[in-house]
């Protein structure tokens, strides 16, 4: 005999992704000014650099290729900051 308790048929199990009492519930959400922007903003500086190699490299300046070009290794370590 099976105990009604944990019958399965009379108390299915919970779903742990709508459980929060599981290690399976969703994440908190997150404000999005907790957001630490350091890292988009290097990027966007990375990006603008480069861009402006392409243009010089388009302009047949390659000296002035090769100065940004060492301006963006020389700000890119490679660790965070």
């Amino acid at each position: 005999m099976t105990d009604p308790t944990t019958d399965p048929t009379t108390d299915p199990p919970t779903d742990p992704s709508t459980d929060p009492t599981t290690d399976g519930a969703p994440p908190a959400p997150v404000d999005p000014a907790d957001i630490d922007d350091a890292g988009l903003d290097a990027l966007e500086a990375d990006l603008a650099t480069i861009e402006v190699a392409m243009e010089r490299v388009d302009s047949g300046d390659l000296e002035g290729y090769g100065s940004v070009a060492a301006r963006l290794d020389e700000g890119s370590s490679g660790a965070p900051d």
